[in-house]
């Protein structure tokens, strides 16, 4: 039985079971610490309806993970996080489990739908530079394409300013071109949807009233050099 063969993938519905563990750890030790959620907050996105959080397995072992939003009413699916274990980097698995998150980016008819990806930026000067190149150069490879014109803002509270990010997307096969208001949902849905910025139900701190999706100004922000329609590089 060679590599492929032995992996196995699994959701994970319930943070109660052991491999929530295994899956935490991976997310702590390959994601930036400005851009993980607590535990916590981790731990109750496996248990809600509007996201499927899938663990890559070999001989039982947790080996990756991806977690993915999809809003049931929405026209798209937002890959929040996806991380293999060190050890088992350069060796498909990534490619493989990205392959496997596409069968989970459907409609609730199954259709395919656009995914969205937060992807930290390239242009910017920091010392994980290359690394940010590399892992934009593993999407483009699995063929996904920037937005072009578009700066994303990570809006999860944290010290310091966050990371500058793009806005990345995988189109199924009949994709066409998206219309600048489509995409401007889209990012109102994710404010919402995933970081829980909306108007009056902010926790303390994380948005000051009336700084929050819809009406976000980052988000008009983040709109106001993009094309109509939208453009992918």
């Amino acid at each position: 039985m060679d590599f492929v063969d032995s992996e196995k993938y699994q959701l994970l519905v319930s943070a109660d079971d052991a491999s929530f563990g295994e899956l935490y750890r991976i997310y702590a030790e390959s994601m930036p610490l400005r851009e993980q959620k607590p535990r916590a907050v981790i731990a109750k996105m496996v248990g809600r309806s509007d996201y499927k959080v899938l663990l890559q397995k070999k001989s039982d072992v947790v080996i990756g993970f991806s977690i993915l939003f999809v809003p049931e009413k929405e026209t798209f699916r937002l890959l929040e996080y996806m991380a293999v274990e060190r050890g088992f980097r350069n060796s498909g698995a990534g490619s493989r489990l990205f392959s496997r998150v596409l069968q989970d980016s459907v409609s609730p008819r199954g259709e395919r739908l656009p995914l969205l990806l937060e992807v930290d930026s390239d242009r910017e000067a920091s010392a994980d530079r290359e690394m940010r190149r590399r892992r934009q150069q593993f999407y483009r490879r699995l063929g996904c394409w920037r937005v072009q014109g578009l700066a994303y803002i990570l809006p999860l509270p944290g010290e310091g300013a966050p990371p500058e990010m793009d806005l990345m997307m995988h189109a199924p096969a009949d994709f066409i071109s998206i219309r600048k208001a489509q995409l401007r949902h889209w990012l109102e849905a994710i404010y919402a949807g995933v970081y829980d910025c909306a108007p009056g139900d902010c926790a303390p701190g994380d948005c000051a009233p009336g700084d929050c999706a819809p009406g976000d100004p980052r988000i008009a922000q983040m709109m106001a050099g993009v094309s109509d329609p939208v453009t992918l590089e």
